[in-house]
């Protein structure tokens, strides 16, 4: 709705793109490239469909901005996300929540059907997802170490994926040190000093079990 898609150009690319997913453990069919520059200068991709119509969705800035070590570590982050099942698990979690939300609301009002209690259906709503947000905060932290470790594994290349997390620190303005209770409570990524460090944790392991 909000983009145009076209396959990628490059079909070198796109089929070093599609053997990285295959040992991934998530082949694709597609890989296509979202025209994101229209209402954006971040850089991002994804992927999206399930069986025959699954793709790889990269962002025209990614490829405008990123080398080619850099934009397969940010594939293999995703396609790291989708082996894990991250979204389906996201997606269940935050319906079982709405769920519970609204039986929450019917315990504690008389009539749910009277348009009088909608300001204290706001209000009911809001509080839970307030006192809910630390721990879906924490678990998305937690696939988001997971991608970042699952992206190290299948390329390999520490040295790209520091380099793209600096430059995505740059890109987004991020706090390399934000208060340690502002990011438990605010924060749905490991900050870029976590990450950096993970990547130079991952290197040693692999030079020590080579």
């Amino acid at each position: 709705m909000f983009n145009r898609f076209r396959p990628l150009d490059d079909k070198r690319l796109a089929d070093e793109l599609r053997a990285l997913a295959d040992r991934a453990g998530v082949p694709i069919r597609d890989v296509l490239v979202a025209d994101a520059s229209r209402r954006t200068t971040k850089s991002n991709a994804y992927v999206s469909g399930l069986g025959r119509t699954r793709r790889v969705v990269l962002w025209d800035t990614l490829l405008e901005r990123g080398g080619e070590p850099e934009l397969k570590a940010v594939v293999a982050h995703e396609l790291g996300h989708r082996r894990f099942g991250h979204v389906a698990r996201g997606t269940l979690l935050a319906m079982a929540g709405a769920a519970g939300s609204v039986l929450v609301l019917w315990a504690l009002v008389a009539d749910p059907g009277d348009p009088g209690i909608v300001p204290f259906a706001v209000f009911l709503f809001t509080a839970l997802e307030l006192v809910s947000l630390p721990f879906l905060l924490a678990l998305s932290r937690r696939f988001e170490r997971a991608a970042d470790r699952f992206s190290l594994d299948l390329t390999r290349d520490p040295v790209a994926y520091e380099r793209l997390h600096v430059e995505l620190a740059r890109e987004n303005l991020a706090d390399l040190d934000p208060p340690r209770a502002f990011h438990l409570a605010l924060h749905s990524h490991p900050t870029p000093a976590e990450r950096i460090a993970a990547g130079r944790a991952w290197e040693r392991e692999a030079a020590v079990s080579v």
